[in-house]
C-alpha cells in the first residue's frame, strides 16, 4: 500500500503552469510582433515619429516581468490566483495593443 504524497501533484502542477505560461507568452509575443509591423506601416504611411513604438516596447518588457511575479505567486501556494492573473494580464495586454493599433492606423 502506497502512502499518498502531495509533492508529485505539486511538481506536476508546476510543470503544467510553466507550460501554460510559455503558451501565453508565445501568443502575446505574436501579438506584439504584429503590433511592431502595424506601427512600422503606420509610420511609413503617416510620416509619424518613432515614438509610436514606445507602448509596444513597454509591453514587450513588462509582460515577462509580470509572468515572473505570477510564477513566484504560484510557487508560494496561490496557484489559482496566479493562473487567473496570468490569463487576465495577457488578455489586457492583447486588448490594449489592439486598441492602440486601431487608433494609430485609422
Amino acid at each position: 500500500m502506497q502512502i499518498y504524497d502531495d509533492n508529485q501533484n505539486k511538481s506536476g502542477m508546476k510543470i503544467a503552469f510553466m507550460f501554460m505560461q510559455m503558451m501565453v507568452l508565445m501568443v502575446v509575443y505574436i501579438i506584439i510582433y504584429t503590433s511592431f509591423m502595424a506601427v512600422g506601416f503606420a509610420i511609413k504611411e503617416n510620416d509619424a515619429s518613432m515614438v509610436m513604438y514606445f507602448p509596444i516596447v513597454i509591453a514587450l518588457v513588462v509582460f515577462p516581468v509580470l509572468l515572473y511575479r505570477y510564477r513566484m505567486m504560484f510557487n508560494a501556494g496561490r496557484m489559482l490566483v496566479a493562473s487567473i492573473w496570468t490569463m487576465a494580464s495577457a488578455s489586457l495586454v492583447i486588448v490594449l495593443l489592439y486598441v492602440y493599433i486601431a487608433q494609430i492606423t485609422s
